[in-house]
């Protein structure tokens, strides 16, 4: 039976660094500090809604196995005594990984470790501070699978020292490892961080949102082709992160995950398109992915019928497969995988 995921966020709690980019009190949205009467309040309030459901308890935000081993050991055995919480999944970082650890988490019933990995590039990882290597990311990844835990993988795009390729290479390289999910993150320009003194310095520059669509959408469809769940791409909208806030600049977008899925549907259907002169065009989707075909403002619709001169396309917003989606060009019918998005 599959678990619904139930956040609880400990920011910064066992964080040995602050990187250039980080304020993760800023977001992950916590304020107050992290005590397990506090994380019980939440375990209880988060079980109380949907309550026939299974719970898998994440433990996401800071870098678990950093914390005191006492701290891990009584969240853990907090989780543990709820019978609805399954499993657990941890976030943490590759140098606070072992082979003691791996065996501490495996006796508590930890079953996802998700690795924040940012960049598989020593200079880029040496730009932010991150305090380890992509050698450090390459031993905790080979230790994670050789304890069978699932394996989660973080890529940040954008960060100072990075470069298209270097995003795109980082992206190859993890699939080499085979990891289970991945999350992809657009660098932001966050206040009160080493980053955001940088930007108001000239010495960094954030990727545009069309820049940051384009890279995010190309390491979604590497881990999709390569069988890697992708489980968020964009930091998760709150009240803390959103244009009159806490971001200074950079691609925030409320949608991000959405206009990066929009993009790889206008990329996959332009490539079947291969015909210019196309007098009509249907395209049949499921109801659930339509604004993602047309695309923010119908952004996708305007492209199209610029790029194939036409004057109208007709959307039929009720085809029945909701990982496909069908095209009638000129009445010869082509089907577009989109399972992933």
């Amino acid at each position: 039976m599959k678990c619904r995921i139930l956040p609880i966020f400990i920011p910064q709690y066992g964080c040995p660094f602050k990187c250039i980019f980080c304020n993760q009190k800023i977001i992950s949205g916590e304020k107050e500090d992290v005590t397990v009467q506090r994380i019980k309040r939440q375990i209880e309030e988060g079980l109380s809604k949907n309550k026939g459901e299974d719970v898998e308890l994440a433990y996401y935000g800071g870098n678990f196995t950093a914390i005191d081993i006492k701290m891990q050991q009584k969240l853990l055995e907090l989780a543990k005594s709820f019978e609805k919480i399954k499993s657990i999944r941890i976030s943490t970082r590759p140098d606070c990984i072992d082979k003691e650890i791996l065996g501490f988490l495996k006796d508590y019933n930890v079953k996802t470790i998700e690795l924040g990995i940012q960049s598989m590039f020593d200079d880029v990882l040496e730009a932010s501070k991150r305090g380890h290597t992509a050698k450090d990311s390459v031993k905790a990844i080979e230790l994670i699978k050789s304890f069978d835990f699932l394996l989660g993988v973080q890529l940040m795009v954008g960060l100072p020292s990075s470069t298209l390729e270097k995003d795109i290479k980082s992206a190859e390289i993890l699939c080499n490892y085979q990891p289970n999910i991945a999350r992809i993150y657009p660098t932001l320009v966050i206040e009160d961080t080493y980053l955001a003194e940088m930007y108001k310095k000239g010495e960094y520059q954030p990727l545009s949102l069309e820049e940051a669509v384009l890279i995010s959408s190309q390491i979604k469809e590497i881990f999709i082709d390569n069988n890697v769940k992708v489980i968020r791409v964009g930091l998760q909208p709150t009240e803390e992160i959103n244009y009159n806030a806490k971001v200074v600049a950079g691609p925030f977008h409320p949608s991000f995950g959405e206009l990066v899925d929009s993009e790889i549907i206008f990329r996959r259907v332009t490539k079947v398109l291969v015909e210019e002169n196309i007098k009509d065009l249907k395209i049949f989707v499921h109801p659930k992915n339509f604004s993602k075909l047309v695309g923010q403002k119908k952004r996708n619709i305007e492209r199209l019928k610029e790029r194939y001169n036409l004057d109208a396309i007709k959307i039929i917003n009720e085809y029945e497969d909701p990982d496909a989606i069908r095209i009638l060009a000129d009445e010869k019918e082509v089907i577009i995988d989109i399972k992933g998005l």
